[in-house]
């Protein structure tokens, strides 16, 4: 028995070196997070219904999935070939095709939720005082400087 929970926290490990490595290394997978953030971030101002926050969370995580299998498919078609190959370059390809299909996708989920300019009224109340003003700013710098990363040396 404790063997088996050696192997699942083992398996648990190994999946989140891969996200942490993910993060630091691929900025796509970054730039998705921060979108992620902003998404949660003005459901929670605009006030979403659970069925609308059960759709944009299934879809965010469609989509950092998705970049996270083409990540996969990078790295995998990498150690195969080191020379361009049609073959390489197709399944590359393919699997980044699939990232822009989920997030185009998800762009459409978020205009079809925050349709609705009543609930803006709101979030751009909240965005106009002080405070607001301040940790949007606050958001934007961090943004920028998460998806930029470190320098690589």
């Amino acid at each position: 028995m404790i063997q088996m929970f050696k192997g699942i926290a083992r398996s648990f490990s190994y999946a989140f070196q891969g996200l942490f490595c993910t993060i630091r290394e691929e900025r796509n997978f970054r730039i998705h997070l921060v979108a992620v953030c902003f998404v949660t971030i003005l459901s929670i101002l605009y006030k979403v219904t659970e069925g609308q926050a059960v759709m944009l969370t299934v879809t965010c995580c469609s989509v950092l999935s998705l970049e996270l299998i083409n990540t996969a498919v990078e790295k995998a078609v990498d150690l195969a070939t080191s020379q361009r190959c049609d073959g390489a370059k197709k399944a590359k390809d393919a699997s980044a095709t699939a990232v822009l299909v989920s997030a185009v996708s998800a762009v459409f989920v978020a205009i079809f939720i925050f349709r609705d300019p009543a609930h803006w009224a709101f979030v751009f109340e909240n965005i106009k005082t002080p405070a607001g003003l301040v940790l949007s700013i606050l958001f934007v710098i961090l943004s920028l400087f998460f998806v930029r990363g470190r320098p690589r040396s």
